[in-house]
């Protein structure tokens, strides 16, 4: 048994989480979904489940993807192929909390309220959740390597048609 204390990656420091996540919710928001996927790593896994499932292991989700790729594929069916009202969303996260580290990276969580506005209505809430994020440095820069994130209804609107 190894007494070696795991540490993280140098670059991956507190501010630099931070500047992540501004930069990450800040691409949503402006809806430039095509650089989305760039904020993952190749081999990355993004789910967005029901609190239900994940707490009691089932593989069940909303959203699922396996790899950037799958990510752009993602991008490519909202920005292409889906018709929907205009709207917008903003993201409400709240500060990222390191809750584990690895010689690759650290585990973070935070929660996340994602707000929707239709032109002609009021702002309803559509996402009240938990993220648990893995966060490696890869290809110099901070990505996920894997973001999982937990809504605590059952139900969410099918209006739900960008990433959290």
């Amino acid at each position: 048994m190894s007494t070696a204390v795991l540490t993280r990656p140098a670059a991956i420091t507190r501010d630099a989480i931070r500047d992540l996540f501004d930069d990450y919710y800040a691409t949503l928001d402006d809806v430039r979904l095509h650089d989305w996927p760039d904020f993952f790593s190749e081999a990355c896994v993004y789910r967005v489940i029901p609190r239900e499932n994940y707490e009691k292991g089932y593989s069940l989700c909303t959203m699922q993807a396996e790899s950037r790729g799958m990510l752009k594929d993602r991008v490519t069916g909202l920005t292409r192929t889906q018709m929907y009202a205009p709207r917008y969303y903003r993201r409400f996260p709240t500060s990222p909390r390191i809750v584990g580290e690895w010689e690759d990276g650290v585990q973070v969580r935070h929660n996340l309220l994602v707000v929707q506005t239709l032109i002609d209505k009021p702002s309803d809430i559509v996402l009240s959740a938990v993220c648990h994020d893995r966060v490696v440095e890869d290809g110099g820069r901070l990505r996920f390597a894997e973001r999982i994130v937990v809504f605590d209804s059952e139900m969410i609107p099918n209006s739900l048609v960008y990433p959290a």
